[in-house]
């Protein structure tokens, strides 16, 4: 009964009512909007670059990570394999030989990671075959080399051309080798567009003179949520004393802190939002308190129990508060399915600002998700805090004053 009221006297002034939810549609509508872009983002850059390149986890040799070299590789054999895979969550394990070599045609020359990889086991992991715009992907026993497409624009290189390699090997061994192109492949992060070139896992050891050794073995995951979990599987199972277990995180630290100052940024934003839109709120509450106190006055002269009539004023305020909450997440749930469907690809100096940080200049909307009942709960705490106001006026109410529209 009593929200039945409440419902009915929130539309005796419609105005007012209308007013106070508009502003609460308004900022549960931008604010769903702004977050998903950032969460959406942030979604982008690191499935970008972890399904490109690094994967959820990877194995090292101990104390790779604080030098990367190429003599701090290990021996990856069937054995090792099986007891990677055997880990419930993981879904597939990929090694790698990586390191770093000059590549040369004619006068020009740039500084470029190899990857040796193994074709057929890399397309579980990453997108590098879909990644091939020009030319063909490697096969099993192929000599040739994928360059990626910012490397083959600066060099001037075509599918077929011969590309000259010139590094140092396992234990200082000279490398040099002469590799024709097989295909011109593209990633979305500018870093790893500006930076990898490829080679089969048996050509990168015949070139480093490295054997059967590997610097890394990169795990793909079922599922990306028990991470926590999977890796310490991994380190539980694998000697500590011969190999480091790594998360992505912990890989690609200086992402995550650039990623940890933006969403900073982004909820100090979001709480300026909130706090506009709070005076808001609060302003026509109390235009409401001033305009009901007589009719306070008059429903407490008439025998109501002043905490009824606060429960009422309360109920009142959740109905609008959650009209424009519901109203803006609504509103807001068509445009955010949409563009994360079809990204906005920034264009001119936007997007020379997002590649200056090594990202795709992309915007990317998250799906709604937990950050839809965070800002609904939000902007409700918001609506109870500005009903401060009108029950200290309801318990402090003075009848006398009241009927004669005083507060």
């Amino acid at each position: 009964m009593i929200v039945t009221i409440a419902w009915r006297n929130i539309w005796r002034n419609r105005r007012r009512t209308l007013i106070t939810a508009s502003s609460i549609f308004l900022a549960v509508f931008l604010a769903l909007i702004m977050r998903s872009m950032q969460i959406g983002s942030y979604a982008r850059i690191i499935d970008s670059i972890v399904h490109s390149y690094t994967g959820y986890i990877q194995v090292h040799k101990k104390g790779y990570w604080q030098e990367k070299e190429i003599n701090n590789s290990f021996i990856f054999n069937d054995s090792l394999m099986k007891r990677i895979t055997a880990v419930a969550n993981v879904k597939s394990a990929v090694p790698r030989l990586e390191s770093f070599a000059l590549a040369s045609t004619g006068a020009k020359t740039k500084g470029v990671m190899v990857t040796g990889i193994v074709p057929g086991l890399e397309e579980k992991l990453s997108d590098v075959k879909k990644n091939v715009i020009k030319g063909s992907y490697l096969y099993p026993e192929d000599n040739g080399v994928l360059l990626a497409k910012r490397i083959a624009d600066y060099l001037d290189m075509k599918v077929n051309d011969t590309l000259v390699l010139i590094s140092q090997g396992y234990h200082g061994v000279s490398a040099a080798g002469k590799f024709p192109v097989r295909g011109i492949i593209h990633f979305s992060s500018p870093d790893l567009d500006n930076t990898l070139i490829y080679l089969t896992l048996k050509t990168a050891q015949e070139f480093y003179s490295a054997g059967n050794l590997v610097t890394s073995v990169s795990v793909d995951l079922e599922n990306k949520k028990r991470i926590e979990k999977t890796a310490k599987e991994l380190k539980s199972l694998l000697n500590p004393t011969r190999y480091e277990v790594m998360k992505w995180d912990e890989i690609l630290v200086e992402m995550v802190q650039h990623i940890q100052a933006d969403d900073i940024s982004g909820m100090i934003m979001l709480g300026i939002l909130y706090m506009i839109i709070g005076f808001g709120i609060f302003g026509t509450v109390l235009m409401m308190t001033m305009e009901r106190i007589r009719e306070f006055g008059v429903m407490v002269s008439l025998g109501m129990q002043k905490i009824k009539l606060a429960n009422l004023v309360i109920i009142e305020s959740v109905l609008i508060g959650l009209t424009g909450t519901i109203a803006g997440a609504l509103a807001a749930v068509p445009l955010i399915i949409y563009y994360h469907y079809h990204p906005i690809w920034l264009g001119s100096e936007f997007a020379k600002s997002y590649e200056s940080y090594g990202y795709e200049a992309v915007i990317n909307l998250e799906l709604p998700g937990l950050y839809f009942l965070n800002n609904g709960l939000l902007v409700l705490s918001i609506v109870m805090l500005a009903m401060f106001f009108p029950l200290r006026k309801i318990f402090r109410l003075n009848i006398i004053n009241a009927l004669r529209n005083k507060l």
